[in-house]
């Protein structure tokens, strides 16, 4: 038995989603090990309903605004609002609505305050979820609170309040844990993060023996963050005795190509064999301001790296692996020379070493 027990706070995934997130497999982790790992899972509100969010599509499916037991040791709480905070495209009025969503913690259902004290860690990922910072650390002063650094805030385009609060009430973290150097930007100068990235679930490719695949020569993209779209089609294009697989909600082109397969959204054991039986690895990300940490942070590619899959991604996320084969964004031809180098890469070079199971990122991050 332990007294170790987690809430994971988070403003973009649920406990009970199909795809796994960092989240999910260190709370899987955790369980294992016979410690309670409960999800908090907030943005959702009247808004996400009139905008079509397709997270409210998923969540309006579960229990809404209660503890729902979903295993052994585990609960989730859904939160839904009137309101949740939301980024505006003007300045002006990001500033005029960060007075009212300075009191989005003091709307913190009766039920979750209740449970706070029992925890002994908090993780709270990035994004608005740090907009309850000071009511979790005011409600459990004894739990040692990890500020999980997943993304720029910027680049998840959560409201310019969460890092005003993140700097305001920065001593009241206990952690602060980066998967990127680059994510160091976001925090106060005097922080020292401590830098792990993301672990893997080395038993479920090392247990994969059969490989999904009934042609040779195929290509796998894993998730749809920054789908860029424009670099399937190119290389579906170019070549086209290649198949191409594509997996994520989102990861799709609009028209049939006949060596591309959109797969969609599926659970990870699914897509793990596709991955280690694949050739080459796709980390087709569209540019934006901020993006280079994904060089460090992406668990796509650090499960590529476990498969020794060479990499084409674009040349602000391949930095540090020289199995990562960078093309400049809206050039095809350097897509194109970049898919060919990865072709010609010796993967039995590609070194596995760095890479982290699960079991050994929980032992650093929460038994330390």
């Amino acid at each position: 038995m332990t007294d170790t027990s987690v809430l994971i706070v988070t403003a973009q995934h649920f406990a009970t989603q199909s795809r796994k997130v960092d989240l999910h497999f260190m709370a899987d982790e955790l369980i294992g090990r016979g410690i309670r790992a409960d999800f908090l899972s907030l943005r959702l509100s009247r808004i996400s309903a009139l905008v079509g969010d397709e997270r409210w599509g998923f969540a309006r499916t579960r229990p809404l605004n209660r503890w729902t037991t979903i295993g052994p040791l585990q609960d989730e709480f859904i939160w839904f609002n009137l309101i949740h905070p939301i980024r505006f495209g003007n300045r002006f009025l990001n500033a005029i609505s960060s007075a009212g969503y300075r009191f989005y913690g003091a709307l913190l259902p009766n039920a979750v305050r209740r449970q706070l004290s029992k925890y002994s860690h908090i993780l709270i990922e990035s994004g608005i979820s740090l907009l309850l910072l000071p009511t979790l650390r005011r409600l459990a002063p004894k739990a040692c609170i990890i500020y999980h650094a997943a993304d720029r805030l910027d680049t998840i385009g959560t409201h310019p309040l969460a890092r005003a609060v993140l700097h305001k009430n920065f001593d009241k973290i206990d952690l602060v844990h980066i998967m990127a150097e680059g994510l160091r930007s976001d925090l106060p100068a005097s922080a020292s993060p401590l830098f792990l990235t993301h672990g893997i679930a080395k038993e479920r490719f090392d247990q994969s023996r059969k490989t999904p695949y009934d042609h040779p020569q195929n290509a796998v993209s894993v998730g749809d963050m920054l789908f860029d779209a424009d670099v399937i089609r190119t290389l579906a294009v170019a070549f086209p005795d290649w198949n191409f697989h594509l997996f994520g909600r989102r990861a799709h082109l609009g028209e049939p190509y006949p060596n591309v397969v959109e797969h969609g959204e599926q659970p990870f054991d699914t897509i793990a064999p596709f991955i280690k039986f694949a050739d080459i690895g796709l980390a087709p990300y569209t540019p934006k301001d901020g993006a280079d940490y994904l060089s460090q942070s992406s668990l796509k590619m650090i499960q590529y790296t476990y498969c020794q899959l060479p990499i084409v991604a674009p040349e602000f996320a391949a930095a540090g692996r020289p199995h990562v084969q960078p093309y400049r964004p809206a050039d095809p031809g350097s897509m194109v020379a970049a898919f060919e180098r990865a072709i010609s890469y010796d993967r039995g070079s590609i070194d596995t070493s760095s890479v982290l199971s699960w079991s050994e990122k929980i032992d650093r991050l929460f038994l330390h």
